[in-house]
């Protein structure tokens, strides 16, 4: 009999622990508009609603690399119902902008295990993003971005960041007004100071749909270099079909030049060989141009180099 007990005592414990590893089906972020105050917040939907242990998350995983975000104890008040869900207020670090996590969960008995879990969002994307870009001009970044088959979207958030890794709001775009399945064209103009001091800059676009749901575009990194405001002499000026173009280099590289248009977007390019000290490159063919005012911008090695105005008579 006492044997019968131990087994039987074995198997509860054992369906127990097992019941223990709650998986959760889907997840939701809200970036500092949740019930977490200024910081984001964790939705995660377990399947049959509350489930009967609720889990500490111990570590989120994407791509296979660890993420710096930690989150705080769960909350169960939002729980019940058919969209209920557990709530995780960020303690630390950024939540990662992919379409699924590895999640390890922490359960009462202190084991440690691993769910895959898809966000939310990814059964219906609420916008396509087409194109995404970034072009330094002058002391101005030009970021522009087209998207197809806008649905419930209700505006765009274009975030800023110095390491590639922790972002914050530089703009929010609301949605067109007559948004269509057809292609939608965005930009802002970062001229924020403190980039004169950066040598890198990266940005992406997060939307947020009209249900809080969020989805981010690709990132895009635009190289400053230290050099920004050096001389760089371009003749004639105003010009009408050639365009001379000198200036120093400090190495040796690949050079590329842009002519921009006011709205920042290129209307010829040239890519050229230089060597390191001063360089003198011609750019022509520039005849078809509109007249007008127009920047002529020259990166080297990929590291922005210097621009200046030029008159297309």
């Amino acid at each position: 009999m006492k044997s019968l007990s131990i087994i039987i005592v074995f198997f509860l414990n054992a369906v127990s622990a097992f019941s223990q590893n709650n998986c959760a089906i889907s997840f939701k972020v809200n970036n500092g508009n949740g019930t977490c105050g200024a910081a984001g917040q964790l939705r995660l939907t377990f399947p049959g609603g509350c489930p009967a242990e609720v889990p500490v998350i111990d570590s989120v995983y994407t791509n296979g690399l660890k993420s710096l975000v930690t989150f705080a104890a769960p909350d169960v008040f939002k729980c019940g119902g058919n969209n209920g869900y557990i709530s995780y207020c960020v303690t630390s670090g950024n939540m990662p902008p992919a379409s699924a996590w590895t999640i390890y969960f922490k359960n009462n008995n202190g084991n440690t295990y691993n769910c895959e879990v898809p966000s939310a969002a990814t059964s219906v994307l609420p916008v396509k993003f087409v194109s995404f870009e970034a072009i330094f001009a002058g002391k101005t970044i030009n970021c522009k971005w087209s998207t197809e088959a806008e649905i419930n979207n209700q505006r765009f958030e274009l975030e800023r960041s110095f390491n590639g890794n922790e972002f914050t709001t530089a703009a929010i775009i609301f949605s067109a007004e007559n948004a269509t399945n057809l292609r939608n064209n965005y930009s802002y103009k970062d001229n924020l100071p403190v980039l004169q001091n950066k040598s890198i800059v990266y940005y992406r676009v997060k939307q947020v749909d009209i249900d809080g749901k969020v989805a981010y575009s690709n990132i895009v990194s635009v190289k400053l270099g230290s050099n920004i405001g050096k001389s760089m002499q371009v003749s004639p000026n105003p010009f009408t079909e050639t365009l001379a173009i000198k200036f120093e280099s400090a190495e040796t590289g690949i050079a590329e030049i842009k002519i921009l248009n006011l709205t920042g977007q290129p209307v010829a390019t040239k890519n050229a060989t230089v060597t390191k000290g001063i360089n003198s490159l011609n750019m022509g063919n520039l005849s078809n141009l509109s007249k007008g005012v127009y920047l002529a911008q020259i990166s080297i090695n990929g590291v922005y180099a210097g621009n200046q105005k030029v008159v297309k008579n």
